[in-house]
């Protein structure tokens, strides 16, 4: 019995589409960057309950793009002046 070279191009086009879905469906997707946002925030808000929201929206958003946060800046050991030996 002899395939007909249409016949095997879509039996090939369908196997090649079904192992890409399969493919597809394994990977785990990451969590959307609205939902990090929105965890982010909200976290910040309860810990710190005079925090504005748009200062909360700033400070999440500096974090996730991967900027220092006001917080962070603030908690950086300052340098520490030695005093010049008298001579």
């Amino acid at each position: 019995m002899r395939c007909a070279p249409m016949t095997v191009l879509i039996v090939l086009t369908s196997v090649l589409a079904s192992a890409e879905l399969l493919a597809a469906e394994s990977a785990t997707p990451p969590q959307s960057s609205k939902r990090q946002l929105a965890d982010c925030m909200t976290k910040r808000m309860y810990s710190d309950r005079m925090l504005s929201y748009n200062d909360a929206a700033k400070a999440c958003k500096d974090q996730l793009r991967g900027k220092k946060t006001d917080a962070a800046l603030n908690n950086v050991p300052k340098p520490v002046s030695v005093p010049k030996p008298v001579s």
